[in-house]
């Protein structure tokens, strides 16, 4: 099978399982906000935002070295990280415990306090699970892992009624996540090939350190990022402001999040496979930022012709004005998904300091933020600022990728400003024909993602060759598939 192949079945697992977690999150949310009171999701969210603090198992990424190391595949190796891991999720745990008492003052929950020290369960299950599910991705074997990752969200999601009813408040909330992290670590284990095994290894701990040190950092980087925007906003506007902004962000990051771990997902081994083979390398760097410029213009100028439709069919009539705000959060968004390329070569390279660095940059964009709230301008411009920090860390990651590994700056620049030109273009396209009715502004949007298909495949030809070679590979796969269904047919036949 052509790597074209293995990248698309790979790709259409991985989508296929994100569908199914996604659904299975949201009939969950619906079941509980149906049964619950609002104050028990702030308890939830609260718990949640606890959790995100202190996880360190998963800003660490202990999988992707798996999956990138030369090493990944020794038993050795993988028994090490083990250890690595499993520090992690003990030390995390222990944070939790230590903090559950301020904490539980200063978010008013001393009446919670066991609910929080309870929360110290999940990072010890992420700590102990199987890393042999990332070997098996080291060989394109993605099963393991969308395995591990649904199957507790569906077992999870038919537990949730019955749970809900049963408890009637944020406790069932609480055992939901205690489940999901408990099924989780079960899942790995049984879907693994190799014995669960720990081995201390110095030399190689400390190689995990190395690697997982910077992504730590820049874990916690991004959780500022993300809360501080709604941090400020809900210091100085009122909280309908925030509302507003919270159905704009949660519409403009929900796809880029699943773009980035789809298509990270299934392109991290191939990379780091070609690791050693600069040629290779470059290639598959190129198609690969290539291919995310055409999705992020695809996203923005869509919610750019049609998000003010999309909002209001999703959300109703009283967010009909987060269009505008959704519309330049997506703009920052798509140049987030561009920064997908860079951030996986550098990861297939060994090198998590770019990531580490581009999260830098990106809170500069926190930081222009500031005086916008301060000023209480339009919450645009928060959206605007944001998308600042979004570029410079996108200039950042190519940057340290042109200077450390000495892959070229224009193998990713020209995608981005392609995709900046033509949302620029959608842009200018909205205010001059000001559709009216939902059906004019759907069908502009797609007029406008078929101009954006058409110009990215006039513009690179390596995007547009790898295209048709795809298609041709899947159309003879299909035939294979014909002709061997009408042999057996005929064999069964005889």
């Amino acid at each position: 099978m052509s790597v074209r192949l293995k990248i698309l079945g790979s790709s259409t697992l991985l989508s296929s399982a994100e569908v199914v977690n996604n659904g299975c999150m949201f009939l969950r949310n619906m079941i509980l906000a149906r049964i619950l009171d609002k104050g028990d999701f702030g308890i939830a969210a609260t718990l949640g935002l606890v959790v995100s603090l202190f996880e360190l198992v998963g800003k660490m990424s202990f999988g992707q070295q798996v999956i990138q190391s030369p090493s990944g595949d020794e038993p050795e190796f993988q028994k090490a990280t083990h250890v690595s891991q499993a520090l992690a999720g003990i030390l995390s745990a222990f944070l939790i415990l230590i903090f559950a008492y301020p904490l539980s003052r200063c978010f008013g929950m001393e009446s919670h306090r066991g609910a929080l020290m309870l929360l110290a369960i999940i990072p010890l299950c992420t700590g102990f699970t199987s890393l042999d599910l990332y070997r098996q991705v080291r060989h394109l074997r993605f099963a393991p892992l969308v395995l591990t990752d649904t199957v507790p969200q569906v077992l999870i999601t038919l537990a949730a009624w019955p749970l809900a009813k049963w408890l009637g408040d944020y406790r069932a909330i609480l055992c939901l996540i205690l489940a999901k992290a408990a099924f989780s670590l079960v899942t790995s284990h049984l879907v693994s090939q190799r014995h669960y095994q720990l081995c201390w290894q110095p030399r190689l701990i400390q190689e995990n350190l190395r690697f997982g040190s910077p992504l730590l950092v820049s874990g916690f980087l991004m959780f500022a990022i993300f809360q501080g925007d709604r941090m400020l906003i809900a210091s100085v506007y009122p909280m309908t402001a925030l509302g507003v902004y919270a159905v704009a962000s949660t519409l403009a990051m929900a796809p880029c999040f699943a773009i980035l771990r789809i298509s990270g997902t299934a392109s991290l081994p191939i990379m780091a496979h070609a690791q050693n083979d600069p040629e290779k390398f470059r290639a598959y760097y190129g198609n690969y930022a290539q291919a995310l410029a055409l999705l992020g213009t695809v996203f923005a100028v869509t919610m750019i012709l049609g998000g003010e439709t999309i909002i209001t069919l999703l959300f109703g009539l009283k967010y009909r004005d987060a269009a505008a705000l959704a519309a330049w959060l997506t703009i920052g968004q798509a140049f987030r998904i561009m920064r997908g390329a860079p951030t996986c070569a550098a990861l297939a390279k060994g090198d998590t300091v770019n990531t580490m660095l581009a999260n830098v940059s990106r809170l500069l964009g926190l930081g222009l933020a500031v005086p916008v709230v301060l000023l209480k301008m339009d919450l645009c411009w928060v959206a605007v600022a944001g998308g600042v920090g979004e570029f410079l860390a996108l200039a950042t990651s190519i940057i340290r990728l042109r200077w450390k590994h000495g892959l070229l700056l224009r193998d990713c620049l020209y995608p981005a400003g392609l995709m900046a030109a033509l949302a620029l273009a959608a842009y200018v396209a909205k205010d001059a024909l000001t559709p009216s009715q939902p059906a004019t502004s759907l069908a502009l949007a797609a007029g406008g993602c078929a101009v954006s298909l058409a110009m990215f495949g006039v513009v690179f030809a390596g995007l547009r060759r790898a295209s048709f070679s795809l298609l041709s590979d899947v159309m003879l796969k299909l035939k294979d598939v014909i002709k061997n269904g009408r042999v057996k047919s005929a064999d069964s036949r005889a």
